[in-house]
């Protein structure tokens, strides 16, 4: 996938400086992507409703969008632990458990409906009571609605998606640089493998 932003981005074309557990680690990613194994149903789908309006690929054919909710659903049937938690919340997969309760909670306090059910817009706006930390619903009174958001929605969608190099390309990065490392002394200048970004008035739209 081009990006509009680095039109020659292509960090996969870097795999071959990459060391045999790096490139295993990352071409992993890319072509096998987990099934799911944790929820299923009406959660698989709020799951996956709310990855899309948190970080929204509409715009692009469906091969290259990156897979956020099997990884995360992942985390859960793995129960990977991000190396702390806050004492006032629970182990992660119960977080997102509750946190996609909430989801619905607060929908059906404004809506009248469940999150998955409703459009766009009227999903935003439940995310818009969430992030304000006050929102409806009986599960905020469990779990401190802030942290979930950003520690549990927000921290680990994006971590999805910036371990991906489709990500990558969008923002100019050439993927890892062991065992190659940065070599150029040139002020902060990209090195000769990486992409440029395109001048202004000449970016394209190559999605």
């Amino acid at each position: 996938m081009s990006s509009e932003r680095y039109p020659g981005a292509d960090s996969l074309a870097q795999r071959g400086q990459w060391d045999e557990a790096t490139r295993r680690v990352i071409m992993d990613r890319v072509h096998n992507v987990p099934p799911y194994r944790y929820f299923a149903g009406h959660w698989r789908a709020t799951l996956e409703a709310l990855c899309a309006r948190v970080i929204p690929q509409d715009d692009r054919r469906p091969e290259d969008r990156v897979p956020l909710a099997p990884w995360i659903d992942a985390r859960c049937y793995q129960h990977t632990i991000s190396g702390f938690r806050f004492d006032d919340m629970p182990p992660d997969e119960v977080a997102w458990e509750w946190g996609l309760q909430g989801l619905d909670q607060v929908a059906q306090a404004l809506h009248q409906a469940d999150f998955v059910d409703l459009d766009g817009p009227r999903q935003d706006s439940v995310l818009e009571a969430i992030r304000g930390g006050d929102p409806p619903g009986e599960v905020w009174s469990r779990m401190p609605v802030r942290r979930w958001w950003v520690y549990i929605a927000l921290r680990q969608i994006t971590g999805v998606y910036y371990a991906h190099p489709r990500a990558w390309d969008e923002i100019g990065f050439g993927g890892p640089a062991y065992p190659r490392g940065y070599f150029a002394l040139n002020n902060g200048a990209p090195e000769p493998w990486e992409a440029r970004e395109a001048p202004d008035g000449t970016r394209r739209n190559g999605r």
